[in-house]
């Protein structure tokens, strides 16, 4: 593997200029390399890596990957953005689906719950 051209270190402290050039170069890794740079990125800048998600051109079954892997491991606070983000990328049935799969923490169920107005408990009812 050669060296990425950023890091999620370098993206997550961004600036305008580079935006479109990250969103870019992002775009045209192969996907393995995609997927691990976003999960790296996410505890940087989980808003910005949930911009990305939208560009990245994944396929549904990895952007799927990504929302069951930031439900188990990622921050509570990202719950938000999570649903605002990815739900229009998978279709709100399936998004909704896999999240009332998911065994979540306690306080991530609480969040998602809270932002999607009591749907998680409609949904796994």
């Amino acid at each position: 593997m050669n060296e990425p051209l950023y890091t999620p270190e370098q993206v997550a402290k961004r600036n305008a200029a580079t935006d479109k050039h990250v969103r870019r170069w992002l775009a045209e890794l192969p996907s393995t390399e995609k997927l691990e740079f976003l999960k790296q990125l996410w505890p940087l800048n989980f808003r910005f890596t949930l911009l990305l998600v939208q560009g990245a051109r994944l396929s549904r079954q990895e952007s799927e990957s990504l929302l069951v892997h930031w439900l188990r491991h990622g921050n509570h606070n990202g719950a938000q953005e999570l649903i605002k983000r990815l739900e229009p990328v998978l279709g709100e049935k399936r998004f909704w689906r896999v999240v009332a799969q998911e065994e979540l923490s306690p306080a991530m169920y609480d969040f998602i719950n809270y932002h999607s107005h009591g749907r998680l408990d409609a949904e796994r009812s």
